[in-house]
């Protein structure tokens, strides 16, 4: 990929003004290239219409005014027209950023986690109980082990 080509594309995803200002003076000012790609200063000019050009009679403006404020800005914003086609940059921006995120994280939880058994199943069975009794009958028992310790506890009851 060219360099021109991945300043387009960093220009395209990133829809910082600071970022894109950055990119046009240190690349795109300098390139031979893309300065061939830009419009000239006299064809921009004929794309514009200036207020001379243009005999636009007082009534006209009149009615725009009246317009706009009859309107008051409640009706104009709500337009899907009107409004800034900056979000759905800014939500991809933000959705790729996300996803960086989570794939690094992913990856670096992934490095730092234990392969193997749990420490339930590491500990090799020490202790086995076959039978007991308490009163000479058959009882309930719990055996207990603390972790990292030789000590066993064995509580025994009657059954009820």
């Amino acid at each position: 990929m060219s360099r021109c080509k991945m300043v387009e594309l960093f220009f395209a995803l990133i829809p910082l003004k600071p970022w894109r200002g950055l990119l046009i003076r240190r690349h795109i000012e300098k390139c031979p290239r893309c300065l061939a790609d830009l419009a000239s200063r006299e064809a921009v000019g004929s794309l514009l219409v200036q207020e001379t050009d243009v005999s636009i009679g007082r009534p006209l403006w009149t009615a725009v005014e009246s317009a706009l404020v009859a309107d008051s800005g409640g009706k104009r914003m709500k337009d899907p027209a009107l409004q800034s086609s900056v979000m759905p940059r800014w939500g991809w921006a933000v959705a790729m950023g996300f996803l960086m995120v989570l794939i690094t994280g992913f990856l670096l939880i992934k490095d730092f986690r234990p392969e193997g058994t749990t420490s339930a199943a590491a500990v090799p069975a020490r202790f086995e109980l076959e039978y007991v009794r308490v009163g000479g009958q058959p009882a309930n028992t719990v055996v207990y082990q603390p972790q990292g310790s030789d000590i066993i506890i064995v509580w025994a009851g009657k059954n009820p």
